[in-house]
C-alpha cells in the first residue's frame, strides 16, 4: 500500500498506543511467566542463570546445588482449588426487575365515595336491578388502568426473561462452556486473570449461529496504560494470530494487502530452500498473520496523544465507541480498506459503509462492564489496573523451599557414601577385592597373615556427618509459609494433626476453612452472571428467531421476535437481572445435601402422607423424586399415581320438545 493511505496515522499511532500498554502491563506478565514455569514449566528453569542471577533472581552468589529438583507447591494450589469452585456449568437465572407498587394516596388519589349518576331531569338514574346506578372516580379509574398496564408490561417481561433463561441454558453445553471455564480459572489462579471472550459460533456447514464464551490467553489482551483501576480504562485491545488467507476472507482483501508476522512450521521447512531469505525479507513466506482488534471508548484515535495533528477531529461523526482492527506493515485499519474511503459520504460525512465498519460490531459499551470480554480475577493491586496472581505473595517461600531441598538432597546423596581407609602398606590384592563386585551382597577380603596387624588397623570406615534436624524444621516452617500465603492447609488436603474434641470444634473449623474458598467461588459467580448478562446482549443483537426455533420451539422463536428483539439493548441490560444459581457451579456435597433431604423429611413427610391419603400426592412425589435425585437413585416406580377422575354426572331423561304439558284441573274446578 502506498505511504500516503490516510489511514496510516491512525494505524501507527494505535501500534504505538500497544507497545506502550505492554510496558505497562510488564510487571504483570513476568509474574504470571514466573508462576506458569513453577506450574508447568521446565523443572531446572530455576537454575538456570537468566532466572536466577537475572533482575528478578535470588541467587547472586551461592553455587547451585548437584541435585536438582522443584517441588510444585502451585500445581497442587491450582488443582485443589479449581476442583472446589469449579465443577460443572452454572445454573442462569434470568429475572425481570420489578417495579414497586405505589398506593393511590402517595399520587394524591384520594378514593371517593361513590356518587349516582343523575339523570337529565336531575334525578339518580336507575339501572335494570332497580337500583341507583353508581359513578366512577375518575382519579381512581386512571389510577387502575395504570396499574393493569403496568402489569401487562411486567408480564411481557415475564415472557422476554423466560425465553433468554432457556436460552442461555442452553448454549453452555452445546458450546462447552464448561471446559473454556476451566481454562480460565485456571490461569487466573497461575497467572492472575482469565478471561472469556463474548462471541457467535456457527458450526462449520451448519446456518444456525449461537451466542456464546470462549477462553483466550490473558496473555493476548492489553488495556489502558493511563487507567490505575480496571474501571477507568478506556480501551483495550486483543492479539490474533490467524492465517492469512483467513483474515483477507473476513476483511475482504486481497492476500497480496498484507503482510505477516509469524511462520508456520510449514514455512520453517523451506528456511534452506534458496531464496528463502529474500522472499522472508519481501514478507512472501509468511503464512500467519497478527493482527490487534481494538475496542476504544474514546473515538477512532485521530484526537490520541502524540496523534497527527492534521487528522484530529476528522473523525469525531464516528462516535467515542470505535473498532479498528491493526497489523504491522499494514498502512490501513483491516476492517476500513481504502475501497471505503472512496465511497460517497453522507451526511454525517463519511461514507455509510465506512461509518458501520468502524463501530463494535456487538454494543457491549452499553453494558455495565462495557467490554467483549469478561475479566475474572482474585486479587486487585491497589493503582495498578493489573491484577496480582495467587502465587505472587508466596514466590519467596517457593524459592527458597525448591533451594533447600535441593541442597538437601545433594547432602543426602553426599552423606550416603561410603569411605574406607586402607593402609598403605596394604595388599595391593586386598585393595582390588574392595573394588570387586559383590555377590550375594557379601565381599570376602582375604588378608595377609604377613601384615601382623588387626584388620581394623588395616581398614577403616568413616562416617560421614549426617543431616541436621534443624534443615528439615527450617523446610517444614517455610513450607507452612507459603501454604498460609496460598491457602493449602491440611483441612484443605482433609487431614488434620489432632483429633476433633467435639463436633462444635470441627463445625468452626471447617467453617474457617471455606472462608477462602467460599469468597474465590463467589467471585467466579459474580464473573459467570456477567457472562450471561453478556451473553443475553449478544443474543439480543445476532440471534434471530430462525436460530433459536431448533432450541425453544416454532411458537418461541415467534414470542423472540416480538419481543426479545423488541427490547432495546438498554433494556436488556439493565432492565434484567441476570444470576448464577448460588453453588451452582462447585462440586455438589452430596452427604450434606442428604442429611438436609433426610431432617426435612422428617417434618414433611407426616404432611405429605395425608396429602396423599386425600387423593393428592404431588408432594409425596416430590419429596420421594428429590431423595432419590441425592442418593443417585430412580425412584419412578415407587412414585403414587394420581387418582383417576371422578366418573361424569349421568345425566336426567331427555325433555320434550314443545311448550309443556298442562296440569289437570283440580277435583271440584271446571277447566278453563
Amino acid at each position: 500500500m502506498s505511504d500516503q493511505n490516510p489511514l496510516r496515522p491512525i494505524c501507527k499511532g494505535w501500534l504505538e498506543k500497544i507497545k506502550l500498554a505492554e510496558k505497562h502491563k510488564k510487571p504483570f506478565s513476568d509474574d504470571a511467566e514466573e508462576a506458569m514455569n513453577f506450574f508447568a514449566g521446565d523443572p531446572n528453569f530455576m537454575w538456570e542463570n537468566q532466572y536466577a542471577r537475572g533482575e528478578r533472581g535470588y541467587n547472586k552468589g551461592i553455587d547451585p546445588p548437584a541435585f536438582r529438583m522443584q517441588i510444585n507447591r502451585v500445581w497442587e494450589a491450582v488443582r485443589l482449588f479449581t476442583a472446589v469452585i469449579h465443577h460443572r456449568n452454572p445454573q442462569r437465572q434470568v429475572t425481570p426487575k420489578q417495579y414497586p407498587i405505589v398506593p393511590p394516596q402517595m399520587l394524591g388519589v384520594m378514593p371517593q365515595p361513590p356518587v349516582p349518576q343523575m339523570g337529565p331531569d336531575g334525578q339518580p338514574v336507575i339501572g335494570p336491578d332497580g337500583q341507583p346506578v353508581m359513578m366512577p372516580d375518575p382519579a381512581m379509574q386512571q389510577y387502575q388502568q395504570g396499574m393493569q398496564n403496568q402489569g401487562m408490561m411486567l408480564q411481557r417481561r415475564k415472557v422476554v426473561s423466560d425465553l433468554l433463561g432457556a436460552y442461555l441454558n442452553y448454549t453452555p453445553n452445546e458450546l462447552n462452556l464448561k471446559h473454556h471455564s476451566r481454562k480460565v480459572v485456571e490461569e487466573a489462579f497461575i497467572k492472575g486473570a482469565g478471561v472469556w471472550w463474548h462471541e457467535l459460533y456457527q458450526a462449520p456447514g451448519g446456518e444456525n449461529k449461537m451466542a456464546g464464551s470462549f477462553y483466550d490467553s490473558v496473555d493476548n489482551l492489553v488495556w489502558d496504560m493511563d487507567a490505575d483501576e480496571f474501571e477507568d480504562i478506556r480501551w483495550c485491545a486483543r492479539k490474533r494470530v490467524q492465517p492469512v488467507d483467513e483474515v483477507a476472507a473476513k476483511f475482504n482483501l486481497d492476500r497480496e494487502d498484507l503482510k505477516g508476522h509469524l511462520e508456520s512450521y510449514a514455512s520453517q521447512s523451506d528456511r534452506h530452500r534458496r531464496g528463502y531469505e529474500t522472499e522472508k525479507k519481501r514478507g512472501k513466506t509468511n503464512d500467519l498473520i497478527c493482527y490487534w482488534e481494538i475496542y476504544s471508548k474514546t473515538g477512532f484515535g485521530d484526537r490520541l496523544k502524540d496523534a497527527d495533528k492534521a487528522m484530529r477531529g476528522k473523525f469525531d461523526q464516528l462516535g467515542p465507541n470505535c473498532y479498528i482492527c491493526v497489523a504491522e506493515g499494514v498502512d490501513f485499519p483491516l476492517n476500513l480498506p481504502p475501497s471505503m474511503l472512496q465511497e460517497e459520504v453522507d451526511e454525517t460525512g463519511v461514507p455509510p459503509n465506512f461509518f458501520m465498519a468502524a463501530q463494535w460490531p456487538i454494543p457491549f459499551w452499553a453494558e455495565p462492564n462495557g467490554w467483549p470480554f469478561t475479566l475474572l480475577a482474585w486479587h486487585g493491586k491497589p493503582g495498578y489496573s493489573w491484577p496480582i496472581s495467587l502465587i505472587r505473595p508466596g514466590i519467596g517461600e517457593l524459592r527458597f523451599i525448591n533451594w533447600a531441598m535441593s541442597f538437601l538432597a545433594t547432602r543426602i546423596a553426599s552423606s550416603s557414601q561410603t569411605l574406607i581407609g586402607v593402609a598403605k602398606s596394604a595388599d595391593p590384592d586386598m585393595k582390588a577385592k574392595l573394588l570387586e563386585k559383590s555377590e550375594g551382597g557379601f565381599k570376602i577380603v582375604e588378608i595377609s597373615e604377613a601384615i601382623g596387624r588387626n584388620v581394623n588397623d588395616v581398614i577403616s570406615v568413616f562416617n560421614l556427618p549426617g543431616v541436621s534436624s534443624d534443615m528439615y524444621q527450617i523446610i517444614s516452617e517455610v513450607t507452612a509459609l507459603f501454604d498460609r500465603r496460598v491457602g493449602l492447609t491440611e483441612l484443605i488436603y482433609g487431614m488434620s494433626r489432632n483429633q476433633f474434641r467435639s463436633a462444635a470444634e470441627a463445625q468452626v473449623k471447617a467453617e474457617q476453612i471455606s472462608v477462602r474458598p467460599d469468597d474465590y467461588a463467589n467471585i467466579l459467580e459474580d464473573a459467570l452472571s456477567e457472562v450471561a448478562r453478556k451473553e443475553a446482549l449478544l443474543a439480543r443483537w445476532h440471534i434471530y428467531p430462525q436460530d433459536v426455533a431448533p432450541v425453544l420451539g416454532p411458537m418461541a422463536a415467534q414470542a423472540w421476535q416480538m419481543h426479545v428483539q423488541g427490547e432495546s439493548p438498554d433494556a436488556i441490560v439493565r432492565e434484567y437481572s441476570y444470576r448464577v444459581e448460588a453453588g451452582s457451579v462447585k462440586k455438589p456435597n452430596v452427604a450434606t445435601k442428604i442429611e438436609n433431604l433426610n431432617n426435612f423429611m422428617q417434618i414433611a413427610m407426616p404432611v405429605a402422607q395425608g396429602l396423599m391419603q386425600a387423593g393428592k400426592p404431588e408432594v409425596f412425589n416430590g419429596l420421594l423424586t428429590k431423595w432419590g435425585e441425592a442418593n443417585q437413585m430412580d425412584v419412578s416406580e415407587f412414585l403414587v399415581p394420581p387418582p383417576p377422575p371422578p366418573p361424569p354426572q349421568q345425566q336426567g331423561p331427555p325433555q320434550q320438545e314443545g311448550p309443556p304439558e298442562e296440569a289437570p284441573p283440580e277435583e271440584g274446578q271446571p277447566p278453563e
